[in-house]
């Protein structure tokens, strides 16, 4: 290679970018190629909730719509208040936008999965830009950049969560603006770090964005210290990000908030939050595979050996705090088993928050390719006596592993070998362990050979990740929500423009029924709204069937019945295989109503009388409306009716013919939010009927049109005060002179 080129191979970031570019390329080039060699992501959160959920938001985008309210799923959904949505979050808008500019009438998988691996390359790059600051070599950050990019953490469950790529992406870019902000107490440093606080937190995981928030304030007090900062500086210089962060993300915030304190996980259990990483996961680190599908400690023997390097032969103190980083997620990750998570759990804001702790592995991710990095820089560099030692010792420790691992891969083939599926399983992981130590070992060995040695380590690296991990998440194409005879019969009732619902008994795959243009009362999302729960779970289920127009059951019953013991004279039209197994179609001797006018209200005293009526034989789920005290007086029982004139996800116009100064019902999903307006008038809050729908107090007797609209004050007021933080964000970057440098307290 001439000399020239060489150089500029290694000192050239416009050299490394492209090189990462072309692994990224390479790694996922087969999700893009044509049948044969197309794969795709897994079927799961992939496809039926991430997907579902940019399908919902187009399709109300291409209507006209903003999706504010969804109606396929739970009886009706806040929809910006679900963090699956990905709503605020801006390459979604983008990904919208240039679909649209295509000509596209609806979302389609394959713009989902590109938006997905785009997240790969913006966190490679990311990580190269950050380790190249850290470590002022380009080489060591390629390398850390690919362990950070090409990882067991990012290629395992992440991709399959888009909210937790999307938002571990950022972090390395992050960790870049507040080191900025740590030496520039600048207008400039603080936009950026507040315009990345606020785009990872849109981008919709918020334990993720806990994890990555934390991590880097961590790292930017220790910047700033390292500089020579006074602590009031720092605090006095980080809290305006903090603030206008929080601003900024106001317009998801708020509803998410408001959501998550009317859902399920409003308060979970200490035994429940504490769930992480099994102890014998840290066998991961060397083994990929051998413990369950995903391995996101896993940075490859190569990756593992820089980092032991690093620590232990790097004695500055960026390495200690990544060491401290590392040991800190890998504590944490454990959960309950450890007690780091209980300290943090007490002490951390927002840390009691969230359950699955075993994703704190993402620090790990970051603090293990930041060693890396070091790493390599110190076996691109010269060494000193005391770190060639430490070289020296590794070598050998990697050449005397060599004949164990030969000799345990051996061992494994024989013991293997009566088992199929052991025999797919095992061998390829311990001999991927043999490949990583043997390759090692020739890397080190081949350091003295200077104009090779680079090209052999990122070669390594890049060869040992992709073999363990290119794999993870790549299946044979499968069409997502395929045609299903067993529903023709639901689309073409729902074809004629009647409404109606349907229940599945766990036999569909998730949110099936917003694919195929129905409505379910399920769903698949992981926060349920608390009122939901509590309806499914008390109320009758023939009261329920009645009450949220269920029109149809798909049920693993082979004889049609509700919960309590009550047959039903209901018409089976298909019985055969479903997604989930073998299933029944029924549908129910019941006509869905869309709105009513109650024929009796009633003020149970308690929430106890209030679920045993609801559970009572023979309750009247069409005439009576159980309401709570803070319902309006006056209201009076009577006789009517009521047609709906337009209904779209969100708004609903319905006439109500009254005998008196009754309730309208409409079976809709209550949710702080939906206003109402009678006959023109001022809107005023919708009425909790029956522990789940709502509905709209009507003045006297006669006609009056009715209009229900879905205008969450939540997401008003959070955009309100996001418009201000982007305003206070900006403004300082306007009115800053031409010319005027930044201050530097470093």
């Amino acid at each position: 290679m001439p000399p020239e080129l060489s150089r500029w191979l290694r000192n050239s970031a416009a050299a490394h970018c492209a090189i990462l570019a072309g692994l990224w390329a390479l790694f996922f080039w087969r999700y893009f190629a044509a049948p044969p060699n197309q794969v795709v992501f897994p079927d799961g959160d992939f496809t039926q909730q991430f997907f579902v959920f940019r399908s919902l938001a187009f399709r109300e985008l291409a209507a006209g719509r903003l999706p504010l309210w969804t109606d396929c799923f739970f009886g009706g959904y806040p929809f910006p208040a679900a963090r699956q949505a990905q709503f605020f979050y801006p390459p979604v808008w983008l990904s919208f936008g240039l679909l649209r500019l295509l000509g596209y009438g609806h979302f389609p998988l394959l713009a989902l999965t590109a938006e997905t691996v785009a997240h790969y390359l913006i966190a490679g790059l990311g990580a190269y830009a950050f380790l190249r600051a850290e470590t002022g070599r380009g080489l060591a950050a390629l390398a850390g950049a690919l362990v950070f990019a090409f990882g067991g953490y990012l290629t395992g469950y992440p991709p399959l969560q888009t909210g937790i790529l999307e938002t571990a992406a950022w972090l390395p870019l992050l960790l870049l603006a507040m080191r900025r902000l740590a030496l520039h107490a600048d207008a400039t440093s603080r936009a950026i770090a507040t315009g990345l606080l606020a785009l990872m937190f849109a981008a919709g995981h918020p334990q993720s964005f806990l994890l990555c928030g934390y991590l880097a304030i961590a790292y930017f007090l220790f910047c700033g210290r390292a500089a020579g900062s006074p602590w009031p500086a720092l605090l006095w210089r980080l809290a305006p990000v903090l603030l206008l962060g929080a601003l900024i993300c106001a317009v998801q915030l708020l509803p998410q908030a408001q959501y998550l304190s009317l859902s399920t996980r409003s308060s979970l259990p200490y035994a429940e939050l504490a769930h992480g990483f099994p102890l014998q996961d840290l066998a991961q680190l060397v083994v990929t595979g051998l413990v369950s599908r995903w391995q996101p400690l896993f940075m490859g023997i190569l990756g593992l050996t820089l980092a032991l390097l690093a620590a232990t032969a790097v004695p500055t103190a960026a390495v200690r705090f990544w060491v401290v980083a590392a040991l800190a997620g890998v504590l944490l990750g454990f959960g309950s088993s450890q007690g780091a998570y209980g300290l943090a759990y007490w002490i951390l804001p927002g840390y009691s928050l969230f359950r699955g702790q075993e994703r704190a592995a993402l620090v790990v991710a970051m603090s293990g390719a930041a060693l890396v990095a070091h790493g390599a820089a110190l076996l691109l560099g010269a060494l000193p006596r005391r770190s060639r030692r430490a070289v020296a010792k590794a070598a050998r420790l990697l050449r005397s592993m060599t004949l164990p691992v030969i000799v345990l891969l051996l061992a494994v083939l024989l013991l293997a070998r009566g088992d199929a599926v052991k025999w797919g399983e095992l061998p390829p992981r311990f001999g991927l362990l043999l490949l990583g130590v043997a390759l090692a070992a020739i890397t080190l060995a081949a350091r003295p050979l200077r104009s090779w040695f680079p090209g052999m380590l990122l070669t390594v690296l890049a060869l040992e990740l992709f073999a363990a991990n290119s794999a993870t998440n790549a299946v044979a194409p499968f069409e997502t929500y395929p045609y299903r005879p067993m529903l023709a019969a639901l689309q073409q009732d729902a074809g004629t423009g009647r409404w109606f619902r349907v229940q599945d008994d766990a036999r569909m795959n998730g949110h099936w029924a917003c694919m195929y243009g129905l409505r379910e009362w399920g769903g698949i999302s992981p926060i349920r709204p608390r009122m939901w729960m509590e309806f499914d779970a008390y109320a009758a289920e023939d009261v329920r069937f009645k009450l949220l127009g269920v029109d149809y059951l798909v049920s693993w019953k082979m004889e049609p019945g509700t919960r309590e013991g009550l047959p039903l004279a209901a018409q089976t039209l298909y019985h055969g295989p479903a997604p989930e197994g073998d299933a029944k179609v029924y549908r129910l001797p019941f006509t869905a109503q869309r709105a009513w006018v109650a024929s009796k209200v009633q003020r149970p005293a308690n929430p106890e009388e209030f679920w045993q009526l609801l559970r009572t034989p023979g309750f009247d789920a069409l005439g009576t409306a159980l309401v709570d005290s803070a319902a309006p007086a006056g209201l009076q029982p009577g006789t009517g009716s009521a047609a709906v004139n337009s209904d779209q996800p969100g708004a609903l116009q319905l006439t109500a013919q009254s005998s008196a100064a009754g309730l309208l019902v409409v079976s809709e999903a209550w949710y702080p939010g939906w206003m109402a307006s009678v006959n023109g008038g001022a809107w005023q809050p919708s009425i909790p009927v029956n522990g789940f729908v709502q509905g709209v107090a009507l003045p006297g007797a006669g006609t009056h049109t009715v209009q229900l609209q879905y205008r969450p004050r939540a997401l008003q007021w959070g955009a309100a005060l996001s418009l201000l933080g982007i305003a206070l964000a900006v403004f300082p970057l306007l009115r800053r002179k031409p010319g005027r440098s930044a201050v530097t307290t470093a």
